[in-house]
């Protein structure tokens, strides 16, 4: 059965430093406005995640943030950290002449969405976050390296590829910040391969419950070659900038006090090996009213079957709670 198209407006705003950023508006004008924050640092907007939200309840508002995605232009890291993408943030905001607006934000998504929230929480009205990602250090030696103890074949060919590409086997995960930093800014051959495997390497460590049905596939395994090639190369160049040069950030959980009046549904996998369970813990421990979803047998991915069935209960709830503010 074909999908009736859906009817929506897109654009490129420009933002200042040289970048412009893509953004998408779907659903009915006069709804509530959702706007979906994508993770990698270095992903792009996916609109299925429209689908975990009834598309009759809100404006559903997507956009790719500098440097990946549409946006232009491509992979460039100069003006491009999170003070700007939050301001980026409310500039889209000003110029699709939205007064407040939820945010619904995955992975390195919620960690955005909850900098924006801190530093603009007249302008929310609620937050619908999965997979939280709180970029504290641990955090990330956690992905880059500490998660060999659960996936050591998938981290030891993800050293093998750095090894190859830079000459030199990294011993922490500092190194594996500086030793990458040159093969995956040349954008070439030896990078490109690089970025292919940084970015399986998370693709391995996100999945827990894959569906059966290749069309329910992660998009990563069904783009065409050269399209793949340029979402690993953003994901893997910008995530690398962002640990390197971006992350920690001033730490976000002091600061939630200024947004724990809103409303907030936290949908978590309990085996999410990417951004384990005990930021999800920590976040709602700062945020008393939020209602938080520890999903079992789901891991990262936002497509698994336990979190999308959590994201809409979540949704749901979120509409209605606004919707009564």
């Amino acid at each position: 059965m074909e999908q009736t198209p859906v009817d929506f407006e897109d654009g490129l705003l420009d933002v200042g430093d040289g970048h412009r950023i893509y953004w998408r508006a779907q659903g009915p004008r006069h709804a509530p406005v959702m706007l979906v924050v994508h993770g990698g640092p270095g992903g792009a907007m996916d609109i299925k995640w429209a689908d975990a939200l009834e598309a009759d309840k809100w404006r559903v508002v997507f956009f790719d943030q500098r440097g990946c995605g549409k946006s232009e232009p491509f992979g460039k890291l100069e003006h491009n950290g999170i003070d700007a993408l939050v301001g980026d943030m409310e500039k889209l905001r000003e110029a699709l002449n939205i007064e407040r607006w939820a945010i619904f934000g995955g992975s390195w998504g919620t960690t955005l969405g909850l900098a924006y929230g801190v530093a603009h929480p007249e302008r929310c009205t609620g937050f619908l976050l999965r997979g939280v990602f709180l970029a504290r250090r641990e955090d990330i030696d956690w992905f880059l390296w500490d998660v060999r103890r659960v996936f050591p074949e998938a981290h030891r060919a993800f050293l093998d590829a750095i090894e190859t590409a830079c000459g030199k086997r990294p011993k922490t995960a500092q190194e594996i910040l500086a030793l990458t930093e040159a093969p995956l800014a040349r954008f070439d051959d030896a990078g490109t391969k690089l970025a292919r495997a940084w970015t399986n390497y998370e693709t391995t460590l996100s999945v827990v419950n894959k569906p059966e049905k290749e069309k329910d596939a992660p998009d990563e395994e069904k783009r065409p070659s050269a399209e793949a090639n340029s979402a690993a190369i953003s994901m893997a160049l910008l995530e690398r900038h962002y640990m390197a040069n971006e992350l920690p950030p001033m730490p976000l959980l002091p600061l939630v006090a200024r947004i724990a009046h809103l409303p907030c549904r936290i949908v978590h996998g309990r085996f999410d090996v990417v951004c384990p369970a005990d930021q999800a813990i920590a976040l709602a421990a700062h945020w008393p009213g939020a209602d938080l979803s520890v999903v079992n047998a789901a891991g990262h991915w936002t497509f698994e079957p336990g979190n999308i069935a959590a994201l809409k209960i979540g949704a749901k709830a979120l509409a209605e709670a606004i919707g009564k503010a």
